[in-house]
């Protein structure tokens, strides 16, 4: 494990966003922090066999042929986002071929190896192309390769490369960069390659004086926003089948049966590189419910991870059954959705408006978005879902919901080497409608499924997306992401200085299971409701069940409170000044780090203890008893009845309970303290500040080493 510093932003400026994450690198496969880059571990990297069917005659021929199968699966999503740690009883890490290559080339950095490879491949298919290779014959050289390299079963490879062929070899042809430069982006700052040229939207001046207002006591007022992101449910999941497979994603009969003593999947789900069952939603979805919520936002990906099986048909009918089902759960509440990668199929593949011309579209997709949320939404917005899958809505007065389509900032989404300056002028509509909610004094709820400032999000884009928070920070209540599966958040900076706290974005825990994370769901208290509403948000509760204990003990799945923010971290709001005055405080309270990383980690090693008795069971969730809405009339017309529920006492930790190792705390707590020095010092950075910030990043690595070898238990 090692901490690396990630940085957004364009060539002289400093991040948009900093934060710390964890990378775990495996040869010249990686994990990057966002989740969305993570190498199935049935696949491996690097060159070649003894000899293939063609007569191969060289090691040059040999290493060219393989670099065409590694880089064809890169580019058509065999990169996928399903953690891979502590898989067991799999097939191995690392294929004959690979260790024959790396052994070729001892002294190159694994990563170079990925990225020497992906430019060679992608020299090769070009010159295919350019001798006259049809579509078909490169799709076939290229399945056939993957099969003898035994890199993914056969129908995994056959599945993807037609899925995704014809997409990857018509933008290679049409994109104005070279094979460095597409490697590069691709593959992120580990490849270098030249700056793409960064591009610009129009931003209006006239800044209104910063407003982030703080609570001055309890209020009498407070709307329950309930968060759904990453669910994931797979409708072909089979109890009883193999948890650790060959595929990519697993939990099918169809894939494998455990073998004696081998783990099998469970009624609700497994640890393991497998989606929840529907049962499992289902069941999110009850306890959900009891939490009462006025708002219900759901931040995208909602088909199952098997991309190398999916087609239109098959993402439609998770989509349409999914958002049904919640529908169904909550039947007098606005439901807001935004749209995430894998909604797509091919996952990641998002066409740019260039491409129309040539019969690419987004129609298919985008016109059953528009269907399936349209009992949320008014004629109105519709056209904007139909165009570009996004929307701005007002629900009640006073607060308008912007859904964004992050899928046109993802580095993944090939699409964009042919139209990256703000593809389907998504920025310059989203400048308009912040603009339109500062005339009218409106506040507002922005949602999207990719958060900004990571290498998920390409730089440009984040870059302008984080100069657009910045000018309307005022208007600006809060940021809704997902995508990383994990719980966290993120907080973005005045590009003026990078030192002023200007938004905070919020990633929810997935609903779906992982090899470390059980489905989880938020919610958070804002400030809502009343007249003078702020829409600021108070307080967030993260509640998740116990996979392992749910699967022993039959029966139905008990959520738990995880934490609650204000009790667990000691702040009174979740404001940007308060939470950047939290990860100051954390860069010199060991302690407050630990409680931090605790809470957040959504397995359970072992069975959590007895939740406190001040909480009670209802059907499974524990938490304190509040008031219901009076059923007769909706609850958005009851806002302003609602009393502020009391506290939740956060369950107590597991002594030992190691924090996640897929999870970040997306803020550089080492940056944190150069900033604290250089308030105190006129905004200058010395060594010493800089000094004492490596020494934060060097003790927070080795507490992160020691707690996950067990050594490290809360303090009394």
């Amino acid at each position: 494990m090692t901490l690396r510093y990630l940085a957004t932003g364009l060539p002289g400026n400093p991040a948009a966003c900093r934060f710390i994450s964890w990378e775990k690198a495996t040869w010249s496969f990686f994990c990057r922090s966002d989740s969305s880059v993570v190498v199935s571990a049935a696949g491996t990297s690097s060159s070649s066999c003894s000899r293939g069917p063609r007569g191969i005659s060289s090691k040059m021929e040999l290493r060219v042929l393989w670099a065409l199968v590694l880089w064809a699966l890169l580019h058509l999503g065999m990169i996928t986002a399903i953690p891979l740690e502590n898989q067991r009883n799999t097939s191995p890490a690392f294929s004959t071929a690979h260790l024959f290559t790396f052994s070729l080339l001892p002294t190159l950095d694994v990563r170079d190896l990925t990225c020497l490879e992906c430019r060679t491949a992608a020299g090769v298919i070009a010159a295919m192309m350019a001798e006259g290779a049809t579509v078909e014959e490169i799709e076939d050289q290229v399945i056939l390769d993957c099969v003898l390299l035994d890199l993914f079963p056969p129908d995994v490879c056959s599945g993807m490369v037609r899925l995704s062929g014809a997409e990857v070899l018509y933008v290679l042809n049409e994109t104005e960069y070279d094979h460095e430069t597409v490697c590069g982006w691709l593959l992120g700052g580990h490849c270098e390659h030249d700056q793409l040229s960064p591009w610009t939207v129009s931003i209006p001046g006239d800044k209104p004086a910063p407003s982030h207002p703080e609570p001055t006591g309890p209020t009498d007022s407070v709307v329950r926003i309930l968060h759904l992101s990453d669910l994931h449910a797979d409708l072909l999941y089979d109890e009883g089948s193999a948890v650790h497979c060959a595929h990519p994603s697993c939990c099918r009969h169809a894939y494998g049966d455990p073998g004696p003593g081998e783990e099998a999947a469970g009624r609700w789900g497994a640890l393991a590189k497998c989606d929840i069952p529907l049962r499992t939603l289902t069941d999110l979805l009850d306890q959900a419910a009891l939490t009462e919520p006025d708002l219900v936002y759901v931040t995208g990906d909602l088909p199952p991870h098997d991309v190398w099986a999916q087609s239109h048909a098959s993402n439609l009918l998770a989509i349409n059954t999914t958002v049904q089902l919640i529908a169904k759960h909550f039947p007098d509440v606005p439901i807001l959705h935004t749209v995430g990668n894998h909604e797509s199929a091919p996952v990641n593949s998002y066409v740019v408006p260039r491409a129309y011309a040539d019969g690419w579209s987004m129609g298919w997709l985008y016109d059953s978005l528009a269907e399936v949320w349209a009992p949320w939404l008014p004629d109105e917005v519709l056209p904007d879902v139909r165009q570009g899958g996004y929307f701005s809505y007002s629900p009640v007065p006073g607060l308008r919901i912007l859904s964004v389509n992050m899928n046109y900032c993802n580095t993944q989404n090939w699409w964009l080497l042919l139209q990256r300056n703000d593809p389907a002028g998504q920025l310059q509509w989203l400048v308009e409608q912040l603009a339109s909610a500062e005339l009218a004094k409106e506040h507002v709820h922005l949602l999207g499924h990719i958060p900004p400032g990571g290498g998920s999000c390409d730089h440009s884009w984040s870059h302008n997306f984080n100069l657009i928070v910045a000018r309307f920070e005022s208007t600006i209540r809060g940021m809704f992401f997902g995508h990383n599966h994990g719980d966290s958040w993120q907080i973005l900076y005045d590009p003026d200085d990078y030192v002023r706290p200007v938004a905070v974005a919020f990633s929810g825990p997935a609903g779906t299971s992982g090899s470390t994370h059980n489905p989880s769901f938020r919610v958070y208290m804002v400030d809502g409701g009343h007249s003078e509403a702020t829409w600021t948000v108070l307080d967030m509760e993260t509640y998740n069940m116990n996979m392992t204990l749910a699967n022993l003990q039959g029966g139905r799945p008990e959520y738990a409170l995880r934490y609650q923010a204000q009790e667990s971290y000691g702040v009174t709001s979740l404001t940007p000044a308060s939470l950047d005055s939290l990860v100051v405080a954390m860069a010199t309270d060991a302690e407050l780090f630990r409680v931090f990383l605790r809470p957040a980690r959504s397995s359970f090693p072992n069975p959590p203890p007895n939740p406190s008795a001040s909480l009670h069971r209802q059907n499974g969730i524990f938490r304190r008893p509040t008031k219901s809405l009076n059923t007769t009339s909706s609850p958005m017309q009851s806002l302003h009845q609602r009393p502020c529920p009391p506290p939740l006492q956060a369950q107590p930790q597991v002594p030992g309970v190691p924090p996640p190792s897929a999870y970040y705390l997306q803020h550089t707590i080492a940056h944190a303290r150069m900033r604290q020095h250089r308030r105190t010092n006129g905004g200058t950075k010395d060594k010493r500040a800089v000094a004492a910030a490596k020494t934060v990043t060097v003790t927070s690595r080795e507490e992160e080493r020691k707690s996950e070898e067990g050594h490290l238990s809360p303090k009394p």
